[in-house]
Order: C-alpha cells, then structure tokens, then sequence
C-alpha cells in the first residue's frame, strides 16, 4: 500500500461510493415506515430545484477560480439565498403539505448525494495524476483539510446534510417566513464547516450532525410530522 495518504484515502472512497445511496434509501424508508412515502413528483422537482440553484452558483465558482479566497467566501455565502430560494419558491409554487414537502426535500437531499458520489470518484482518479493541475487541486483539497480525513466522514457529512435538507424543507412549508432564517443560516452553516473542517473533521462533522439533527427534529415538529413517528 502506498504510503500517501490521499492516494489510500481515494481508493478507499472509490469503494465506499455505493454506500452513499443507503442515506437517501434511509431516509425515505424512516419517512415511509412514519407514515410518508415518497411522492416521486415532489421528490423530482426536489432535484431538480437543486440542481437549479446549483446553476445559478455557476459565475460563482468561476470567480472562486479566479479569486480563491474572496471568491469562495463569496460562493459558500450564497448558498444561502440561492437553495433556500428556490427551495421556498417551489413549496410556494406547488405545494406544502407534509408529505408533499417531505418527498421535496427528499430529493433535494438525494440528488446532492449523487453529486457527491461524482465528487468522489472524480477525485479518486485526479489521486493517481501528477501533472500540474492536478497538483494544484490535490493543495486546495489540502487546503481544506479533505485529503487526511477517513473517506466514511462523507457518508455522515450526508446524513447531516440530508437532514438539514429535509429538516428546512419541512420547516418553511410550515411556517414561511422562517424563510428570512433559514437563508442567513444555511450560509453561516457552509462558512463555519469550511473553517471547522480545517482544524478538525471530527468537530466539524459533530457540529453538522448537531445542526442538521436540531433542524430536522424542529422541522418533524411543527410539520406535525412528529407525532407521527
């Protein structure tokens, strides 16, 4: 085995790639077993309401090319008004009701993952590379603090994430104007991973786990979801 520890860490995400899928299947079948099974148009327009906010980020991750450090302050910040955005937009447009909102922010969550699961793999084979841009991701992932870090931290970051997800999912449906919260927070959220992750995974993963579980509990609750389970 080689004695980098990015190239054995990247092997050993490669393999770990189909266990990300078991978050979402956990999740819809917690939801399906509580009462509330997965309605897929819901769940479609969950995905494709990330994917929509994902693409409006596109200037920018240019401009976090181009200026690394504002520039990914920049692009983490926005996370806030882009996903809570169009994530109220879609309930506002469709509908809020419990099951509806649940299966939404299901597929929110989920098409994240596969995203994630891309991530993975794309890094995976930039592991083996030794060419110039290659070098110069490996430092910014290094950067980060993601290239000494055991690869199963990403399948809990995306449990937490889900439940932040499907937690500001349920959460606005119920009360709209939480809205105005959610979006500062979401950004704040992604700024203090960026910084925590740094020092420390483990910490960081625990203060995701924390806010993402306060937030689904929280969206369970005033849904009425809660009494359900």
């Amino acid at each position: 085995m080689s004695t980098d520890p990015f190239l054995n860490n990247a092997r050993i995400a490669k393999r770990l790639v189909p266990l990300y899928l078991l978050v979402p299947v956990l999740f819809a079948g917690a939801f399906a077993y509580s009462g509330f099974p997965l309605i897929w148009t819901a769940f479609g327009l969950g995905a494709a309401g990330w994917v929509v906010a994902f693409m409006l980020r596109g200037p920018l991750s240019v401009l976090a090319m181009k200026k690394p450090g504002f520039g990914k302050t920049v692009l983490y910040a926005s996370s806030g008004p882009l996903e809570e955005g169009v994530r109220y937009g879609l309930l506002a447009l469709t509908s809020v009701q419990v099951s509806w909102a649940a299966s939404l922010g299901q597929g929110w969550a989920a098409v994240e993952v596969v995203y994630v699961m891309i991530q993975v793999v794309a890094i995976s084979a930039l592991a083996h590379r030794q060419d110039e841009q290659a070098l110069q991701a490996k430092a910014i992932l290094e950067s980060q603090g993601l290239t000494q870090s055991h690869p199963l931290w990403g399948i809990v970051e995306r449990l937490s994430a889900s439940a932040f997800h499907i937690g500001a999912t349920l959460i606005v449906a119920s009360i709209p104007w939480t809205v105005f919260i959610l979006i500062p927070l979401h950004s704040l959220f992604n700024l203090a991973m960026v910084q925590l992750v740094k020092r420390s995974v483990a910490w960081g993963e625990a203060f995701a786990a924390l806010l993402g579980g306060a937030l689904l509990g929280l969206g369970l609750y005033v849904s009425g979801a809660w009494s359900w389970i």
